[in-house]
């Protein structure tokens, strides 16, 4: 944990985090490695192999992890599972909270569930029946599954694609 202040690793009043994900004061160094995108998104808070489930608003987010407001005062354990309303899913450890708010940092790649994996399939077969254009519309609705590669990667594609069809048609020189 990133304090040793007590040892279920929640704050208690008057407690300071001395993590780098704590939200502290304005003037505080920010040892971060990655940039946080303020964002208002929903996600789900996993917890007990499935068994509990918590909705929560996700406030910040960078590659490397997320703050969360619950809304509601919430013992959670130090490992959970963040699922992002987009199918998007993360092994996640508490690095710190404060009320009803919690700072959690991501282990390890996206996990692919079974219905994100049969989505991405529909899609592929939507590439192939419908080309680029119809398979790039459905990846922007279900928003990249917030996979910033596979946006990157799409947009690319559709990009290229414009381009492609511009010069065939005379509209783009290409010679």
């Amino acid at each position: 944990m990133g304090y040793s202040g007590n040892t279920d690793g929640l704050q208690r009043a008057g407690e300071v985090p001395s993590d780098a994900a704590s939200p502290g004061p304005a003037d505080a160094v920010d040892r971060r490695k990655h940039h946080r995108d303020k964002v208002l998104k929903s996600a789900k808070i996993i917890v007990n192999h499935g068994q509990t489930v918590f909705d929560c608003l996700v406030l910040d987010e960078s590659p490397a992890g997320v703050f969360i407001d619950l809304g509601a005062l919430v013992a959670l354990p130090p490992e959970v599972t963040i699922q992002f309303a987009s199918g998007a899913t993360f092994q996640a450890e508490r690095r710190w909270s404060a009320g009803t708010r919690f700072g959690f940092e991501f282990h390890g790649p996206q996990v692919i569930s079974r219905e994100t994996a049969k989505r991405l399939e529909v899609i592929g077969q939507i590439l192939n029946s419908q080309g680029l254009p119809a398979a790039v519309e459905l990846l922007r609705l279900a928003q990249f599954f917030d996979n910033p590669q596979l946006r990157r990667i799409a947009e690319d594609a559709a990009t290229a694609h414009a381009r492609l069809q511009g010069a065939l048609h005379g509209q783009e020189i290409i010679f």
